[in-house]
């Protein structure tokens, strides 16, 4: 999942780190969805983590 959300991470100005918390975190608060499902969530607090 870190390596399909890197480029979007890097266009909203966030590091490695701060990718890697995100993805960390929404792996761990949604175990049971899809990936697909995962990503776009992980995309929605990457958002919320640029603001």
């Amino acid at each position: 999942m870190m390596r399909r959300l890197n480029g979007f991470a890097r266009g909203l100005g966030l590091d490695d780190a701060a990718t890697g918390q995100v993805v960390e975190n929404v792996v761990a608060d949604m175990p049971v969805h899809t990936d697909e499902e995962r990503l776009s969530e992980a995309r929605n607090r990457l958002i919320v983590a640029s603001a």
